[in-house]
């Protein structure tokens, strides 16, 4: 019949009926649950009846179904388990005997069960399907929700017929195993400080999932509250605890009893024990400042910072004399570091003078003791007058190197108007890339560094910028915000070579490894930035002498770090020459290297002086440096001299750039700089000298030279290779007129 059946539907227009039933459920009365979530399930069908046709031949044979059931239980967590009936009705016969649909299947968390009434054809050549059967909710209906590990059964009918089915759900529950790693059930209880922000981690496993429940209890005074309550459907939990009872205070000092349970099984407890302890008094550990002494305001805040054993309120007041001058607000810090600043401004909006301060910390633990007062003295001073910054790349010469490599650097120095090194608030180091000599680029700048409250700052070159031709840096330091007269120096762009040139760059550069250690640099109306025109400054070529080997590696970096001390000592940094002709002038002064070897050795004559072979000077340099390390004279001669140390190139650098003579006794070049800074007569001295009062015989005591210097009889660049004097500085300022004027 179901073939003819299957050969005519297309032909044939079913007749459909609905029937609509009410769906009830009867729950036995449930025993007592003997865990939260873990379940094992049991489906079974009671009874199954159908009064349906599946179609009607010539509306007389009715073709009748052979019923069968499918359950699908559905977790609250998503997942799904399908079970079927082992075998389907007989054709049209009702189900009155039990029949397992799902035996024994193990379910987490709560969970709903869809029965499904299903027609089965697959025994004559048809499907097992729905679709024959006459619509109706019957075909898929749904339990409500059930709770997980609650043990009983329930018994449900489905609706909306025709066909219908009588089924049962079996819970059985499934209890959890409960063992509790830390803290540790047995030995000594962990102990931990709330007040040091402590914590104590409840951790350990389970072995099906299930709700916990967490309760403390005070083994002092038996009180107890619950920490937390929560399912737990993975192996493992792990809840902390802050040491704060319920109410957010910290718990008393003593003994805890921690449970864990299943919150419907009572035999599922563990406990475990901990203890809070306080382990320190209140106390503000490892105070200090920064800076430590003499701090000057005008270059940022000074910052009091200590470490506190227990969170709470704190301030800080600044006290000068026993008088509280300002104070902070209170503000609540957790257990740890903590620190105040001050910018020097009192609260009567006057600033910090010079003297002794008094810093002092005070505050009170969240559980109301209060924290002994702490306090710190340091001296704050007026910066020196002035602001001045410097910069130099690091090493001296990277062009000398094979290659510039990583951690090149440029180094800016802070320094008052005396040359005292003194702190910045803030220092900031610009970079861009350069071209080569006589190949300007378009300036592109970037901040590569900002350092705050030093007066030292390095700033290492991009990577980008390290492999090209040159970098051009420029430099600026500034007080802090706010401060009165607040002062901010901007040195000039500056221009340093990198890597050496390829040789096919020619004509455009010459073959003469002549390298730019620090020269000053122009930006045009195109934004292109270039060296200086060189007619507008005085030019410093260093060479590398005996005792420095820059085809080697090492000695190519010895030989850098000269020129660069040499060229911090013109700067009358470090060393503290003050005042330095060269720093006054630092725009019109270049610092080249050519990196042509020059052999230095001691004049056979009995004089012992620096005699030096296979050298040219750079033509366009005012002066030409020859550094070394023999043990010999130092001596210029027209534009070149020797040094074996900065303080003598200085000093040999005022006889070859400002053409000055020895102003000591008594076998000096004093023709060299006559009338400059040497004078053939008293009379021309007090003639031409910078001050007639002070004119002085160049002597020493025993042995007259014949000549006068106008400076008094004190130290001098010119006698101890030390500070420049009024004559001096009268010769250097002469030199850098011409330059200003294009004619150098």
């Amino acid at each position: 019949m179901k073939r003819i059946r299957q050969r005519l539907r297309p032909f044939l227009a079913a007749a459909l009926a609905t029937v609509v039933g009410v769906a009830f459920a009867a729950a036995t009365p449930a025993a007592p649950a003997a865990a939260s979530y873990g379940s094992t399930v049991t489906v079974t069908v009671d009874e199954m009846h159908t009064t349906e046709c599946l179609d009607r031949v010539w509306l007389v044979v009715c073709d009748p179904p052979e019923l069968f059931g499918v359950a699908i239980l559905t977790q609250d967590d998503g997942q799904q388990q399908r079970c079927e009936m082992a075998l389907p009705a007989a054709p049209g016969t009702d189900i009155v005997t039990p029949r397992t649909v799902c035996a024994g299947r193990s379910v987490t968390g709560n969970f709903r069960v869809n029965f499904e009434l299903w027609e089965d054809d697959s025994t004559e050549g048809g499907s097992r399907e729905q679709a024959d059967l006459n619509p109706g909710t019957a075909k898929d209906w749904a339990t409500t929700n059930l709770l997980g590990g609650r043990a009983g059964t329930s018994r449900w009918s489905t609706s909306g017929g025709p066909s219908r089915a009588v089924f049962t759900v079996t819970v059985a529950a499934r209890p959890t195993s409960i063992t509790i790693s830390s803290p540790a059930p047995t030995g000594t209880p962990r102990e931990f400080d709330p007040r040091l922000g402590e914590r104590l981690t409840i951790s350990g496993s389970l072995s099906v999932p299930s709700a916990l429940r967490f309760t403390i209890t005070s083994q002092a005074s038996g009180a107890s509250f619950v920490r937390a309550e929560a399912p737990f459907y993975g192996g493992a939990f792990n809840v902390d605890w802050d040491g704060r009872w319920s109410d957010g205070s910290y718990a008393p000092v003593g003994g805890y009893t921690i449970t864990v349970a299943d919150p419907v099984d009572g035999g599922s407890a563990r406990t475990t024990q901990a203890r809070v302890i306080q382990r320190v008094a209140l106390a503000f550990a490892d105070m200090t400042s920064q800076p430590a002494t003499n701090w000057q305001y005008r270059s940022g805040p000074i910052v009091v910072s200590a470490v506190v054993p227990a969170a709470g309120t704190f301030r800080m007041r600044v006290l000068r004399g026993g008088v509280e001058v300002f104070r902070t607000a209170d503000v609540r810090r957790a257990a740890g570091p903590v620190s105040f600043s001050w910018t020097g401004r009192h609260a009567d909006g006057s600033w910090a003078t010079p003297g002794s301060y008094v810093f002092t910390l005070e505050g009170a633990a969240d559980d109301g003791r209060a924290f002994p007062a702490a306090s710190r003295t340091v001296p704050v001073s007026d910066p020196p007058a002035g602001l001045e910054v410097y910069a130099l790349a690091e090493p001296g010469v990277p062009a000398v190197n094979p290659q510039a490599v990583p951690g090149t650097s440029i180094r800016a120095t802070v320094v008052g108007a005396d040359h005292t090194a003194r702190p910045a608030a803030r220092i900031t180091v610009e970079m861009s890339p350069a071209g080569w000599i006589g190949r300007p680029v378009t300036l592109t700048p970037r901040v590569v560094r900002t350092c705050l409250q030093v007066s030292e700052c390095q700033a290492v070159i991009p990577a980008d910028i390290l492999a090209g031709a040159a970098v051009a840096y420029r430099v600026t330091a500034s007080e802090a915000d706010g401060v009165p007269d607040m002062r901010t120096a901007t040195a000039d762009w500056r221009i340093t070579d990198l890597n050496p040139p390829e040789p096919s760059q020619t004509p455009e550069v010459t073959l003469v490894p002549l390298w730019r250690a620090s020269v000053p640099a122009v930006v045009d109306a195109n934004g292109r930035v270039n060296t200086r025109p060189l007619n507008q400054t005085i030019d410093v070529a260093y060479a590398p002498g005996t005792g420095y080997d820059t085809s080697t590696l090492d000695g190519a970096r010895q030989f850098g770090n000269a020129v660069d001390d040499n060229a911090w000592q013109l700067l009358g940094i470090r060393s503290r020459v003050f005042p330095s002709s060269i720093a006054t002038h630092w725009s019109q002064v270049g610092i080249w290297v050519q990196n042509v070897p020059v052999e230095v050795t001691v004049s056979p004559d009995g004089d012992a002086l620096c005699r030096r072979t296979g050298f040219s000077p750079v033509s366009f340099a005012e002066t030409n440096g020859v550094l070394h390390t023999v043990n010999c004279r130092d001596n210029a001669s027209g534009s070149v001299f020797t040094a074996d140390s900065p303080t003598v190139g200085w000093h040999e650098l005022h006889h070859s750039a400002y053409h000055e003579g020895d102003e000591y006794c008594c076998d000096g070049g004093y023709w060299y700089g006559e009338g400059k800074n040497t004078y053939r007569s008293l009379s021309d001295c007090q003639r031409s000298g910078s001050d007639a009062s002070t004119c002085n015989e160049i002597t020493d005591g025993v042995s007259p030279t014949g000549w006068w210097r106008s400076d008094g009889p004190m130290s001098d660049v010119m006698i101890n290779n030390s500070v420049e004097r009024a004559d001096d500085i009268r010769a250097a300022e002469a030199t850098f007129a011409r330059c200003g004027r294009g004619q150098c």
